[in-house]
């Protein structure tokens, strides 16, 4: 086959999505089939020899940012490109086709979340917008649908029911992070990962938090670790407010060996989100040994099976005690740490990997 790639995620900085399909790529681009990465500016820089393995062509644009520069290329230059290189099969792995994708050429698209109809107002509005206008197409205009969980096909299911037939779940896994470093922190401490914004709830885990430290005489700490988004206020403002500036730790950007220290070393990764389409944290921590406490609703029961705490992510009495159990409770620690174990293994990108390559030719047969 020939198959283009919707390969903007994979511009610096590489964060949720881009890290999804670059993990996939490096499995599938010596699939023998020629691949097309199609992105509006240079790949990151660690990215750029994919260029020069057999049956693999890059194409890039000139676009400066994520604006109209960039939406013209993704809908526009690639649908162009994707006729000029009589591509088989287009795989957006981020939620949109080009809406000048000719008809001829089959379409397929990964979709990660619908947060932008269940949580619209916790989104950046060009972001919102760019979704409502694209997403709702893209589901229409592909062949196969691919959704990193089941209830990710379940919300598909919900808002695009003539979609359901065509969808197909592919869970994600953990990236390899090497080596383990040792954390910056001696104390124990919980772990919260992920990308600073409303949904993730993080002002009420504060507040839980500080709960947690004022109640108990335990030395645990908390280290919050991702990149800055949108949306919040200052969390050191809200931890001054609290009285936990003292005990909330933002080491900023660490390695992927420092991050894999800090997995290990975390008594529980907290991650009490509002919504998950997956929750990729979760299965990292798990490749360390290390359980979760995580919300009761979403993608992350599914995903993290019996190897975590429940918790309701809008009651922070919920969250408290689940922070309360961790700390105190060892027997209960190790019994999560062992189901860790087991539940880690049902996730792998040569799996992942070889079910996508599945689809894309399903789609093509069919």
């Amino acid at each position: 086959m020939r198959i283009a790639v919707d390969a903007r995620q994979l511009v610096p900085p590489i964060t949720g999505i881009g890290r999804y399909t670059e993990n996939l790529l490096q499995q599938l681009l010596s699939s023998g089939d020629e691949w097309f990465l199609y992105s509006d500016r240079p790949l990151a820089e660690e990215l750029r020899h994919w260029a020069d393995l057999p049956g693999v062509t890059v194409r890039e644009g000139n676009a400066r940012g994520r604006g109209l520069r960039s939406l013209w290329i993704a809908n526009i230059d690639f649908a162009r490109w994707a006729n000029r290189d009589r591509i088989d099969v287009f795989w957006s792995p981020r939620h949109h086709l080009p809406l000048a994708l000719k008809k001829h050429i089959v379409g397929v698209v990964s979709i990660h979340d619908l947060v932008w109809r269940r949580y619209p107002e916790t989104m950046p509005q060009a972001n919102l917008w760019v979704e409502r206008l694209a997403m709702a197409w893209s589901l229409r205009r592909a062949q196969q649908v691919i959704a990193v969980s089941g209830f990710t096909r379940s919300e598909i299911g919900h808002f695009y029911p003539s979609a359901a037939a065509r969808t197909s779940v592919v869970h994600e896994a953990a990236r390899s992070l090497g080596a383990p470093a040792a954390p910056r922190l001696e104390q124990p401490y919980f772990l919260f990962v992920g990308t600073l914004e409303p949904r993730k709830n993080l002002l009420r885990l504060l507040e839980a938090y500080g709960g947690f430290a004022a109640n108990s005489d335990c030395s645990h700490r908390l280290v919050i670790i991702g990149a800055a988004g949108w949306g919040l206020p200052s969390l050191q403002d809200k931890c001054r407010q609290l009285g936990i500036e003292s005990r909330v730790h933002f080491p900023g950007f660490v390695s992927d060996g420092e991050l894999a220290g800090y997995y290990r070393g975390a008594t529980a990764l907290v991650l009490p989100s509002l919504y998950e389409g997956f929750g990729l944290p979760v299965v990292e921590a798990m490749e360390q040994g290390t359980p979760a406490i995580v919300s009761d609703r979403g993608s992350l029961p599914e995903v993290a099976g019996n190897a975590a705490l429940l918790v309701n992510p809008e009651s922070t009495a919920s969250v408290q005690a689940a922070l309360m159990q961790m700390a105190t409770d060892s027997e209960k620690r190790a019994e999560l740490a062992q189901r860790c174990l087991v539940q880690k293994d049902h996730y792998s990108w040569e799996k992942a990997a070889a079910t996508t390559l599945e689809l894309l030719r399903r789609a093509v047969r069919d």
